[in-house]
């Protein structure tokens, strides 16, 4: 009996062994990236501001995330980069920017936050997508060339009938 309790003893011992050894470190950062509903849609040049929540609940010390922030075309083309370093306890939420350049395509971007720590330990990446729109200057000398097509056009067809009555 009494090896027959050693043996159990030692199999249990072996299974938490292999179960404390073998367990993977898992980080419980939690990151949530929002672009404002008035950042939607921003113009070329403009600050695009977008707030980032994160949330790192067993943390007990501070740490330092890097975070590379990335604008990126609709088929993957990074258009902007910046760079930010944050220090976080359990939780910390803020509002950051990058700039757009003023040479872009209109249309359907994204921005991408990859955060990261020294250690290694960390390494996530979110996105949130948002439009470049047309320039109000842009749209009014859209409308402007219109205008003027249209009476260049009309210019002309009145000197075709004044030449044609003649």
């Amino acid at each position: 009996m009494r090896s027959q309790e050693i043996g159990v003893r030692s199999k249990v011992l072996f299974v938490l062994a292999l179960f404390l050894f073998s367990m993977i470190p898992v980080s419980a950062l939690s990151v949530t990236l929002n672009v404002p509903e008035k950042y939607q849609s921003v113009q070329p040049g403009d600050r695009l501001y977008f707030e980032l929540a994160v949330k790192y609940p067993e943390n007990p010390k501070r740490v330092d995330l890097r975070l590379n922030y990335e604008v990126l075309s609709f088929d993957g083309k990074s258009v902007a980069k910046s760079k930010a370093l944050k220090a976080v306890e359990t939780q910390a939420s803020f509002i950051d920017f990058i700039i757009l350049p003023e040479v872009v395509d209109f249309g359907l971007y994204s921005v991408e936050v990859k955060i990261s720590d020294y250690d290694g330990e960390i390494n996530q990446e979110v996105q949130s997508s948002f439009q470049i729109a047309k320039s109000e200057i842009a749209k009014m000398m859209t409308y402007i060339y219109l205008l003027a097509g249209g009476i260049v056009f009309l210019a002309m067809l009145v000197v075709m009938v004044l030449f044609r009555k003649k």
